[in-house]
């Protein structure tokens, strides 16, 4: 039986979010390329982006033919919004954006990229190569990447990085400035209090959102609502915890975890992969970000954004009671639990 603690959390928590429900509502549109994905609010202005972010990890995977495809089809499909890091592949999957997706689309999309780096210095470094990389005088959106624990911020504001973000997107080389955390929602809470201490806001936050996460450490209901109540737009990310529900090994597998000790959460219990995304969809997030390799995989997600299935709130306690007994660590191997 849930305590009354663990009850008024989530309570207060899904007040929140539909509370602020209007934040994502979803619109189409279309642009001089064609017919554009349903959009949602991305910025606190109402600026809008597409629903659906083609990851950039998984956009650095094939060779170059296959990724100028992927580009290309993602193009064709009605997505605008685009993912990437300096470090995902040592700067090949920026460098793909600036020779297949900047050239010939950058005045029709919003291109979201970021640093992983800890002290100013690094982080001005990556933010000239990832705009040099990609051929671009500016980013949309341009993130601090994966904040870890609360010793993890506190050091690296002591080194700077904020200081270069707030320069960046005053000098007009960003547009927007957020944040992205896997490990555990504390550590956002944590950020947005120092922000609020000093005056500050950013204007998204990225991070784990799926149907086992409101069982493990939970960024549904230890984040979110704090995060649209300073009305930040929202990035999920890890819908299918990076593949992990699949039971497969990725690349935030620690070792001491044995590949067979991995639940296949979704043959086990016949949970749809469309399912997988209409739950996050679901929630007042702006965009689901989702790494796509193949175009099968990318032609795959559109089409569950396309023929998005409203999910009522019975549904969705429906769907996380179906996973229930394989949510934890095994599966969202990303997180951590803190003190």
């Amino acid at each position: 039986m849930e305590t009354r603690r663990e009850f008024l959390k989530k309570t207060t928590a899904l007040s929140a979010m539909g509370l602020f429900s209007n934040w994502a509502m979803a619109s189409t549109t279309a642009d001089k390329l064609g017919k554009v994905l349903p959009m949602r609010q991305i910025v606190r202005n109402g600026e809008k982006s597409t629903a659906f972010a083609l990851g950039g990890y998984h956009a650095g995977i094939p060779e170059p033919p296959e990724a100028e495809r992927l580009i290309e089809r993602a193009i064709e499909l009605g997505g605008r919004f685009f993912d990437n890091a300096r470090v995902y592949h040592r700067g090949r999957s920026e460098e793909f954006y600036g020779r297949f997706l900047t050239p010939k689309y950058r005045e029709n999309v919003f291109i979201m990229t970021k640093s992983a780096s800890r002290n100013a210095a690094d982080v001005k470094k990556d933010l000239d190569l990832s705009l040099s990389a990609m051929k671009t005088d500016y980013l949309d959106l341009w993130q601090i990447h994966t904040f870890t624990t609360k010793e993890d911020v506190d050091n690296r504001l002591k080194e700077g990085i904020l200081d270069v973000f707030l320069e960046a997107k005053e000098q007009g080389k960003t547009r927007y400035i957020g944040f992205t955390s896997h490990q555990n929602p504390s550590t956002i809470i944590y950020f947005l209090d120092i922000l609020k201490e000093r005056g500050l806001e950013m204007d998204t936050c990225q991070m784990p959102l799926n149907v086992c996460d409101p069982n493990f450490e939970s960024f549904q209901y230890g984040a979110l609502p704090a995060l649209l109540d300073r009305e930040y737009g929202v990035i999920a990310m890890k819908t299918m915890a990076g593949g992990s529900m699949m039971g497969k090994r990725i690349d935030t597998t620690p070792r001491e975890i044995a590949t067979e000790d991995i639940p296949d959460v979704v043959g086990k219990t016949g949970i749809t992969y469309a399912q997988l995304h209409q739950y996050v969809y679901a929630l007042p997030v702006s965009s689901l970000c989702s790494g796509c390799d193949t175009l099968q995989k990318l032609e795959d997600n559109v089409a569950v954004l396309n023929k998005l299935k409203k999910l009522s709130k019975d549904d969705m306690t429906r769907l996380e009671s179906m996973v229930k007994p394989f949510a934890g660590y095994h599966v969202e191997n990303y997180k951590r639990v803190f003190g």
